[in-house]
């Protein structure tokens, strides 16, 4: 019975060395795989971060992007809304004008818009009523000066202020509203550059 402890003594004995070499190569295995393991994440999680970094940069700058777009177009309605009063505020002015200064300047007007045929010149109702006495004289020395002849109609026309011209079957409208649009864009150019030169 001796021998037979002895032996299974001994196989105890090598099976214990053997299982603890087998635990000591997993150990080490499991350490080694432990180790890679976290060194691949180590690598995964700076690229994730990096990523992040880049895509949060990227937005960032896009947000800034469109921050500066908004504000810029915020801007250009702030100047448009601004230059559109100048305007509305430069006819209104013209309308205001005392009898003397708006005739004069419809006179002036007229120089430049008279053509060397026989006219009529018609003005709203207000203007009619209020129109100088010696208004139509002057205007027919002007139509005359550029070749023309011109009378001054007591018939109205709906317009704010100005006047029409008419010439047979052909109609000027140097009404303020018709001057003003249709010299939109350079009465803009010259308030934006009064105003932000």
């Amino acid at each position: 019975m001796a021998g037979i402890e002895s032996i299974t003594k001994e196989i105890n004995l090598e099976a214990e060395k053997e299982a603890a070499s087998i635990i000591s190569a997993a150990e080490e295995a499991a350490n080694t795989l432990k180790a890679k393991t976290e060194e691949e994440c180590s690598v995964i999680r700076s690229e994730a971060e990096e990523k992040i970094a880049r895509k949060l940069a990227a937005e960032d700058k896009k947000t800034q992007s469109q921050c500066e777009q908004a504000e810029k177009l915020i801007m250009l309605h702030a100047k448009q809304e601004i230059i559109e009063e100048v305007l509305a505020k430069a006819k209104n002015k013209l309308l205001l004008l005392d009898t003397k200064d708006y005739f004069d300047t419809l006179l002036k007007l007229l120089d430049k818009q008279s053509q060397a045929d026989k006219g009529v010149l018609l003005l709203n109702e207000k203007d009619l009523s209020r129109m100088p006495a010696d208004f139509e004289k002057s205007a027919q020395a002007v139509a005359t000066k550029n070749g023309g002849m011109l009378d001054v109609s007591t018939d109205t026309v709906n317009i704010d202020g100005g006047f029409i011209l008419k010439y047979g079957n052909i109609e000027i409208n140097s009404s303020f509203d018709a001057l003003f649009e249709e010299n939109e864009e350079e009465l803009v150019d010259i308030v934006n550059k009064m105003l932000w030169a």
